[in-house]
């Protein structure tokens, strides 16, 4: 099923559950080119959880989920991985790997989904996106030197370095006191606008 140009999600009648507990029950939702959604819910209602099965890196039980018309829950591994370039994600814990330095975590994604890039192209990028989260100064840094908001920070840095055309975050101000969440709500709009 194909969707109309400017949808990018649509999903009709999600369910996934976990043995006997089913976290999501007939879930649709569309979300348009440009438009933030956003997905309210008490802790353990399936928030993550349908994030996750947005990616498919959970595989839902019943209903379709159609990204940029293509319908994720039947294509095969390379068609997927084509499907998740497309998508940053921002995790809850902001998953940047913990023995790597803040330059080299958000080198990855880059030498992983842009491979053609120049060892200059990449460090131009990687200085693009620390500027545009208002942390250039922390490059050569380990995760375990930064705050819990310069971690967030660099986790989004790292999720839009590869220029995704849609974002997912998932509860990306847990954790953090209320002046750095209102930072990052700020900067994740900042950022839809880039």
């Amino acid at each position: 099923m194909k969707n109309t140009a400017d949808t990018i999600i649509k999903i009709d009648n999600l369910k996934k559950r976990f043995g006997a507990q089913e976290v999501l029950t007939d879930i649709s939702l569309e979300l348009r080119k440009g438009e933030n959604l956003v997905v309210l819910g008490k802790s353990g209602t399936g928030k993550s959880v349908l994030i996750k099965c947005i990616v498919r890196l959970l595989d839902a039980d019943a209903g379709t989920i159609d990204v940029d018309g293509d319908e994720v829950n039947s294509l095969k591994s390379k068609d997927l991985n084509n499907v998740r370039e497309k998508i940053g994600f921002l995790f809850q814990s902001g998953a940047l790997y913990d023995s790597m330095t803040v330059r080299e975590n958000l080198a990855f994604p880059l030498k992983r989904i842009k491979k053609g890039l120049s060892e200059e192209e990449v460090t131009a990028k990687i200085t693009e996106a620390l500027e545009n989260v208002g942390l250039p100064d922390v490059i050569d840094k380990m995760p375990s030197e930064l705050s819990g908001g310069m971690r967030k920070r660099i986790s989004l840095a790292r999720t839009v370095i590869v220029d995704p055309t849609i974002m997912l975050y998932d509860e990306p101000t847990t954790g953090l006191d209320p002046v750095t969440s209102d930072e990052i709500s700020d900067l994740i709009n900042e950022i839809q606008k880039i």
